[in-house]
């Protein structure tokens, strides 16, 4: 940790059903998309690809407002930035759709990925717990 990186994050990608023992399928295989468990905190059906990366995670947007007019109604999908340093991940490790575990147990799906000379600066949304 430093004062531009004080969190970590683990990198999650999911696997597919086509994949099995490490190995792609090819032929007469199941359904080969993605398959979100129910429980968020449940990462079996995904491969970890690195853990302990240095990041800064910051609010980018408030989401949008759900229907209604109560003072409980929360705004939904609200967008992160999530930052790296170069020196911490290979360029092209992160992919949209991977997921980002925090060190404090919140779940970030990638909407988007971008790479640049200081390392990645990666837009998020918070998952559901």
């Amino acid at each position: 940790m430093s004062l531009l990186y004080p969190r970590t994050i683990d990198v999650h990608r999911q696997r597919t059903n086509a994949v099995v023992g490490g190995d792609q399928q090819v032929g007469l295989v199941g359904y080969g998309g993605r398959e979100q468990s129910t429980n968020s905190s449940d990462t079996i059906g995904e491969t970890v690809l690195y853990t302990g990366i240095p990041a800064t995670i910051t609010p980018m947007t408030a989401g949008r407002i759900k229907k209604g007019d109560l003072p409980s109604d929360y705004t939904e999908k609200p967008q992160w930035k999530v930052s790296m340093p170069s020196t911490a991940l290979p360029r092209y490790a992160i992919r949209d759709g991977d997921i980002l575990v925090d060190d404090e147990g919140y779940r970030y799906g990638v909407t988007q990925n971008t790479w640049t000379i200081l390392g990645y600066q990666v837009s998020c949304v918070r998952l559901e717990a």
